[in-house]
């Protein structure tokens, strides 16, 4: 009794749909690999980005590092200066009469 529902072996309807069936099958193979290599491409891609972000991390620390230097190397300058200065404001006359009492001016 199953048998009469199927249809012919023979029957056109069948091969076509094998045909469909199969090229569905290829169709899919190939969306399946093409989107493997989508994947890929992509991990590939964030890891140059995790890479360059990295290295970009790396170059702003040392640059803030070498700022972090020159900041307070300006800073040791300038109060080396103000105390030369205040120095020399402070003792200015006595300096002065040294300096006339030394080379006898």
């Amino acid at each position: 009794m199953s048998e009469a529902l199927l249809p012919a072996p023979s029957d056109a309807r069948v091969d076509d749909h094998e045909r469909r069936i199969t090229a569905l099958e290829q169709g899919m193979t190939s969306i399946q690999l093409k989107l493997v290599e989508v994947q890929t491409e992509g991990r590939m891609r964030g890891e140059r980005q995790d890479t360059d972000l990295r290295d970009l991390k790396g170059m702003t620390r040392d640059l803030l590092g070498g700022m972090a230097f020159f900041r307070t190397a300006f800073k040791w300058v300038c109060g080396t200066a103000a105390a030369a200065l205040v120095f020399v404001a402070v003792w200015s006359p006595k300096l002065l009469a040294f300096w006339r009492d030394w080379h006898h001016v």
